[in-house]
C-alpha cells in the first residue's frame, strides 16, 4: 500500500519536473538516480531520502515546503524561485530585471501633450 506522503511528494515532483521543462531522464541523471526509481517516486511507490529530497528542491528550485504539502501554484512566486539561485548569479539577474523594468518604463509612458501658450 502507498503511503500518503509518498504520493504527494510524488505528485509534486512531478509537477514541479514538468512545469521546469525537465524530462524525468534529465532529472534522474541530474539526481544520480535512475529513470525508473524516479518514476516510482513520482507515482508514490516508494519514499526519497532527505539528501534526494534536497537535491530536487535545489534542482528545481523550489522549497520542501512545496513538494511536502499541497499548495502548489502554477505560477511561481519571483522570490521562492531567486532563494534557490547561486549568489553569483543574483547580481546578474538584478541587472537584467533593471533594464527590463526600463524598457517597460519607456514602452507604456505616456507621450506628452502639448499646451499651448
Amino acid at each position: 500500500m502507498k503511503k500518503e506522503i509518498n504520493v504527494l511528494v510524488g505528485k509534486n515532483i512531478r509537477f514541479y519536473r514538468e512545469n521546469r521543462g525537465y524530462t524525468r531522464e534529465k532529472l534522474a541523471e541530474l539526481l544520480s538516480v535512475s529513470p525508473k526509481f524516479l518514476y516510482d517516486c513520482e507515482v508514490g511507490s516508494v519514499g526519497i531520502s532527505l539528501s534526494t529530497l534536497k537535491k530536487v528542491c535545489e534542482i528545481l528550485g523550489v522549497s520542501a515546503d512545496c513538494l511536502l504539502w499541497d499548495n502548489k501554484n502554477e505560477k511561481l512566486d519571483i522570490s521562492e524561485r531567486l532563494k534557490h539561485i547561486p549568489s553569483e548569479y543574483i547580481e546578474i539577474i538584478e541587472k537584467l530585471i533593471q533594464n527590463q523594468l526600463e524598457i517597460i518604463a519607456i514602452a507604456t509612458k505616456e507621450p506628452q501633450k502639448k499646451t499651448r501658450n
